[in-house]
């Protein structure tokens, strides 16, 4: 019989599961969507829509979108009160940050 992830990790001991715990909170922190992100800072898409001077249904396009001007996604992350930065990752090499974008 098969068990569930939550069924293997309600029988670790606390002392190992909250490492792991940790570790899954920190990746899907990681991996937040612009929506999610927006979403924890408590803005509606009509707050991002007057920050960013625009309509409401063209926030609801860059959420959407999977592909878009860097420009466009450096003004949404400024309206969360945040930064972009690019870093490049090549192999072998320590990653760089690409300045002037």
């Amino acid at each position: 019989m098969s068990k569930t992830l939550k069924q293997v990790m309600k029988e670790l001991p606390a002392q190992r599961r909250k490492p792991i715990e940790q570790r899954s909170a920190d990746l899907i922190q990681e991996q937040l969507t612009l929506r999610q992100l927006r979403r924890d800072l408590n803005l509606t898409q009509d707050n991002m829509a007057d920050f960013l001077e625009v309509k409401q249904g063209h926030i609801s396009k860059i959420e959407n979108r999977s592909d878009m001007l860097i420009s466009t996604l450096r003004d949404y992350i400024e309206a969360l009160g945040g930064e972009l930065e690019l870093v490049v990752r090549l192999p072998g090499r320590k990653p760089v940050k690409l300045d002037g974008i």
